[in-house]
């Protein structure tokens, strides 16, 4: 049986946070999370931004608000059921910033939404590897455009590179934003990342010196309707982080030690126009 993770990104670099989010699950989890999700949006595009707007292709602006509570609950307890992992990863974009300006790997790393999306794959791939499920075919999924290039690279070398366990074993896509099952990964990370703005905007910073904390450190910011906790109740201990400057670090320890394996690699990468922090 195949396992599937769908992602998709909040946030632009204009902001204090960038967020990814979403979930892995089997291919039968993932049939069924797609059925109920077509019967609930009545098969419309759900698009968490456009919600309650004119612009929303389920014409939520004109119900009122206990009707959108309800319905935003209804599809989170969609996603969020059993045997379905939802994961999100989250930096503050200003020290991401200044981790990439002096980092010799930001051609690895990219973008703050780039680091955010390996820290989700990484966090799979832990998860995997603890249930013993890591030799399972598993494909990653992401919308169209989101920083292709440096997620392409991370899982082609998996694949080229003999000695990883997991070659042959992992793929990646990059689908319309209409996709099915893109649009829970938009929910959970939309709303994650208006949790953490709330949460940033009562902190001068999130960095507590651990290399990540999970978001149920932020639990006081969690929406009043309940919104938050029926999107990440369960997983908001353990799946769900807010990744600090001490893990960038490591990060770069980790690539350092695989280049100096792999030289080739690194050369091969560096001649593929690497992301250059501005």
């Amino acid at each position: 049986m195949g396992l599937s993770a769908y992602f998709d990104a909040s946030g632009k670099e204009d902001l204090p946070i960038i967020t990814v989010g979403g979930f892995l699950a089997d291919s039968d989890v993932c049939d069924d999370i797609k059925a109920d999700w077509d019967i609930a949006t009545n098969g419309r595009v759900f698009h968490l931004a456009e919600f309650g707007t004119k612009d929303c292709k389920l014409g939520s602006r004109e119900w009122d608000r206990p009707a959108r509570e309800s319905f935003l609950k209804r599809l989170a307890t969609i996603v969020n059921r059993s045997g379905c992992y939802v994961i999100s990863a989250s930096v503050e974009v200003a020290q991401y910033h200044s981790f990439i300006q002096t980092s010799p790997h930001a051609h690895v790393n990219g973008p703050a939404f780039s680091g955010c999306a390996q820290a989700c794959i990484a966090l799979c791939e832990f998860l995997l590897g603890r249930g013993g499920t890591h030799k399972q075919n598993l494909e990653y999924i992401f919308e169209q455009g989101d920083r292709q290039h440096e997620l392409a690279k991370m899982v082609n070398e998996w694949k080229e590179i003999g000695d990883s366990d997991r070659a042959g074993l992992r793929s990646l896509s990059f689908e319309p934003k209409a996709t099915t099952l893109l649009q829970p990964a938009d929910l959970i990370a939309g709303v994650v990342q208006k949790c953490l703005i709330s949460a940033h905007s009562a902190l001068p910073c999130f960095d507590n010196g651990l290399s990540r904390t999970a978001l149920f450190n932020y639990q006081h910011h969690y929406s009043t309707d309940g919104l938050t906790a029926a999107a990440v109740g369960g997983h908001d201990h353990e799946h769900c982080w807010v990744i600090n400057p001490q893990t960038f670090k490591v990060l770069d320890r980790i690539s350092t030690e695989f280049f100096q394996r792999h030289p080739e690699v690194l050369e091969k990468r560096l001649a593929q126009s690497p992301f250059k922090p501005k």
